[in-house]
């Protein structure tokens, strides 16, 4: 004759063993997400430290200091510090006024290794390539209201512009800003 004690004892090591595997289950799980986490992370950290010191920090000082170098001429000039040219004072505007629309995103390359990344992803999907993110659009849509709203004053009309500026752009403004400086016999300011 069989024990009922026996049916619990059983029961009981099923369950414990049962309870043992999710734990397992659950601490392995945990431990796979944990580790994706801290990899993306320390790769979003390593991507983020070196876009910044080869391409942000160097082009955000290369606006930084055309800007000042404008500024300052205009400065002086208005001050009568600096004697010049009223047509060397209005270039110096335009100029600095035209350094003033640039945005980061309109001179900084593409992140070609971002791009062929998302392109082995699109094929080994079988989905279509979209280099432009949705968060990419949005701020493209904020940046567009940003400059409608920068076109208009009081009783005027939208001026669209055009086009952004391009790198080939900043490099044109960069060299007219060295020859007002030339000009001024400034060279200095450029050291």
């Amino acid at each position: 004759m069989e024990s009922p004690w026996d049916d619990d004892i059983t029961n009981d090591t099923h369950n414990r063993e049962s309870h043992w595997e999710k734990l397992s289950s659950d601490f392995t799980n945990t431990g796979y997400r944990e580790g994706i986490t801290a990899g993306k992370e320390g790769a979003l950290q390593e991507g983020f430290d070196s876009g910044f010191a080869q391409t942000g920090a160097p082009l955000g000082r290369q606006v930084g200091r055309m800007r000042g170098i404008s500024a300052a001429i205009l400065a002086l000039s208005n001050r009568g510090s600096l004697e010049c040219d009223p047509h060397i004072v209005q270039e110096t505007r335009t100029i600095a006024s035209q350094l003033a629309e640039i945005r980061f995103s309109d001179i900084a390359p593409p992140d070609l290794e971002a791009v062929e990344h998302a392109r082995e992803h699109m094929q080994s999907t079988g989905e279509d390539l979209v280099v432009d993110s949705e968060e990419l659009e949005e701020k493209r849509d904020v940046e567009s209201l940003g400059d409608m709203l920068a076109g208009m004053s009081a009783g005027s009309k939208v001026e669209n512009k055009p086009r952004r500026p391009t790198i080939q752009d900043f490099e044109d403004l960069k060299k007219r800003l060295e020859s007002v400086v030339g000009r001024l016999g400034l060279h200095a300011m450029l050291s």
